[in-house]
């Protein structure tokens, strides 16, 4: 399971697939996470929660 922020999602799907693992499971969220205040941060840590538990059933 890999997790990313927007701008690194296919730097990250790139890196899986030279490192073997092709069919690894991308969870994104947004960013930036740094100087987002506290609150916008646990919606998305929410969201990818639910994307996470959905990338796993998949």
């Amino acid at each position: 399971m890999l997790l990313a922020t927007e701008p690194f999602a296919d730097l990250a799907r790139a890196t899986a697939v030279d490192l073997g693992l092709p069919s690894a499971r991308l969870v994104v969220v947004p960013h930036p996470l740094g100087g987002t205040d506290e609150a916008t941060v646990a919606a998305w840590a929410d969201d990818a929660v639910d994307n996470l538990l959905m990338a796993l059933e998949a």
